[in-house]
Order: structure tokens, then C-alpha cells, then sequence
């Protein structure tokens, strides 16, 4: 048997330690590809909205975590499947972790941190009091949203392989499942634990309330993620430069061209995504042509749209000061574009 050592795990492993010990050293190495992502630091807007949203669901601390746990084992496992998935070469400034670790492992720690996450959703059902709550409502609430999550991304992955501009509607509706998903399940989960308020100027928004609030935060953050995509200098830097042409990614501003060409009886944009061109000089002559078609300063007064809504929004459910921080923060108008 060989004991080379490999990443951290020690030498002579099997030879120096218990059979206890050596099982629990081979589980750390395994962990090697999560802990490697999560230690570079992201935007953190999902642990942010979380807390935001809290400000009128009002849980108590001890179940919030276990929440906040779970969303981030979520959302960081599925950054290490959407880097294979998409062929991603950075991952928030540094290389993918497939890159390093190879794709089986990273695969597999993916899918081992899932199951961790439908664990945590058993324990909060053990945390809900069974003559007043269904104790598997957090568990069907897990397995719903995840469902719907790997059907979203499922669907952008199919209309990139196949070649296929979505609709708008179609467009938006893979949004709210893949994008929106993880807030949804984090605010239904929280929506189960939620308490009366002391503050009586918030109103506490029911579930479609929320639901719809965060469907448009949904389609705000993602549209100016693929705005940030082709025009950001800073999205630039952490990823590469206009990562969703090589991908071959029907996002917002992609899906727009194409359907402006359309009218004009041109195919230039479905051109260029077809070839997965890592040519900087085709890239840039792409934004150039979508700009040409007001692409870009159309999807920019869209988002500020969303943004006022969601302003408008939080004004109504009695203010957040939490969530407009985050509006701020990603407003359209801080985003530092290409000139």
C-alpha cells in the first residue's frame, strides 16, 4: 500500500496512526478542495441578506446559524461544481480548485457537503416543538428548493451545450431556480422559526410577500451579474475577461443581442458564442457590437428599475436598513465599467 503523502496529509500515515486516527486524518485531506475555496474571501451578499432578511423574521440566534450554515455549505459546494461545469479558470482571483485538486475529488467533496447540508436540515426539524410544527418541514423545504436549483442550473447548462437562446421569460424563470433558490430556501427555512416583532413599524411580510421581494432581488443580482460579466473591471480581475463568451453562456445581455439581431436579420452575437473564443480581441468586438445595439445602456436602466422596486419594497415592509446597505452596495451606479 502506498503512503505517498498528498496536499497536507501527513507521510507514513497508515503506518504511524490508529486505524481511527488514520480515518480521521484521510477526512480532513478530503476536505482539502472546500477548505482551499473557502478561504478565499467572496462578496459575502448571501450571510448579508440573511441577516437583512432576519430584521423582519426576527430568529433566534442559535437556529439563524445552523441556516447560515447550511446556505454557505450550499453555496460553496456549488461554486466547485459550476467551475467544472462551466470550465472556469479562476474562482475569486485565484485558480479553481479543480484546477489543483482535480475533478473527482472536488466532485466528490461537493457532493459529500450536500448530504452535511440535508443533516443540518434533520437538525432543524429536531429544533421545532412537535405538538405545534411538522418536524419534516425543513428536511421537504431542503429537498424542494435543491430540486429546483439543479433544474435551473440544469437548464443554462442545456441552452449553453445545445446552442439555444431561451426567451426572456424562460430566461428569467432558470433565474429565480438557480439564482433565487438559495435565498428562497434560506428565507423559508428562516420563515418556519420567525417571531412577532417588538418593533411595531416593521411589517412582517408573509411568505409570497417575501417570496416576491426576493424574486426581484433574484433577477437584480443576476442580470448585474452578467452585466458585470462582459463590462466590470473588477469582475475582470477575479475571473477573467468576459468569461461567459468562452463559456457560451446565454446570460441577460447575451440573450438581448440576440434577440435585437434577430430583428435586424443578423447573427453576430450567436456567432461569436458558438466559437467559445478566448480571442480578447473578438471579446472586445463583441461588447463594442452589443453596446452598438444598446444593449448595455438598456440592461444598465433596467437595474436601476429593479433597484428602485426593491427600494420601493423595503420602504413598504416598514424600511431595512440591512437590505438597502446591500442595494447600495451593488448598485448599478458603482459599477466600475470598461471604458
Amino acid at each position: 500500500v502506498s503512503t505517498q503523502s498528498t496536499g497536507n496529509c501527513p507521510p507514513n500515515i497508515i503506518d504511524s496512526c490508529s486505524d481511527e486516527e488514520v480515518n480521521e486524518k484521510y477526512l480532513k485531506c478530503l476536505e482539502e478542495p472546500y477548505s482551499y475555496s473557502t478561504q478565499m474571501p467572496g462578496k459575502a451578499v448571501r450571510d448579508q441578506t440573511i441577516e437583512a432578511m432576519n430584521a423582519w423574521l426576527n430568529v433566534e440566534g442559535s437556529v439563524l446559524n445552523k441556516i447560515k450554515e447550511l446556505i454557505k455549505i450550499l453555496h460553496e459546494s456549488s461554486l466547485l461544481i459550476d467551475d467544472i461545469q462551466d470550465n472556469s479558470q479562476m474562482r475569486r482571483g485565484q485558480p479553481a480548485a479543480y484546477l489543483i485538486f482535480g475533478i473527482s475529488e472536488v466532485i466528490n467533496i461537493a457532493n459529500l457537503k450536500y448530504f452535511e447540508a440535508s443533516k443540518i436540515a434533520l437538525e432543524l426539524g429536531s429544533m421545532l416543538h412537535p405538538k405545534t410544527a411538522d418536524t419534516s418541514e425543513p428536511s421537504r423545504i431542503f429537498h424542494e428548493w435543491m430540486i429546483k436549483l439543479h433544474q435551473g442550473q440544469g437548464l443554462d447548462i442545456y441552452w449553453r451545450d445545445h446552442h439555444i437562446c431561451p426567451t426572456v421569460e424562460e430566461y428569467v424563470d432558470m433565474v429565480l431556480k438557480k439564482t433565487g433558490g438559495l435565498m428562497m430556501l434560506a428565507f423559508d427555512l428562516m420563515y418556519i422559526f420567525r417571531r412577532e416583532h417588538v418593533n411595531q413599524g416593521i411589517s412582517l411580510p408573509d411568505a409570497a410577500t417575501g417570496h416576491h421581494f426576493l424574486e426581484t432581488f433574484s433577477k437584480f443580482f443576476q442580470i448585474r451579474d452578467d452585466y458585470c460579466n462582459l463590462w466590470d473591471v473588477q469582475y475582470a480581475a477575479n475571473k477573467s475577461f468576459c468569461e461567459d463568451l468562452t463559456e457560451g453562456k446565454f446570460s441577460w445581455v447575451i440573450v438581448q443581442g440576440v434577440l435585437k439581431e434577430k430583428e435586424l436579420g443578423t447573427t453576430q452575437v450567436l456567432s461569436i458564442l458558438k466559437q467559445r473564443t478566448t480571442s480578447h480581441s473578438i471579446k472586445q468586438h463583441c461588447c463594442k457590437f452589443l453596446e452598438s445595439l444598446n444593449v448595455k445602456s438598456e440592461t444598465h436602466q433596467y437595474l436601476k428599475e429593479l433597484e428602485e422596486d426593491l427600494r420601493n419594497q423595503i420602504e413598504s415592509y416598514g424600511g431595512n436598513p440591512l437590505f438597502l446597505k446591500i442595494v447600495d452596495l451593488l448598485s448599478a451606479d458603482r459599477i466600475n465599467t470598461v471604458s
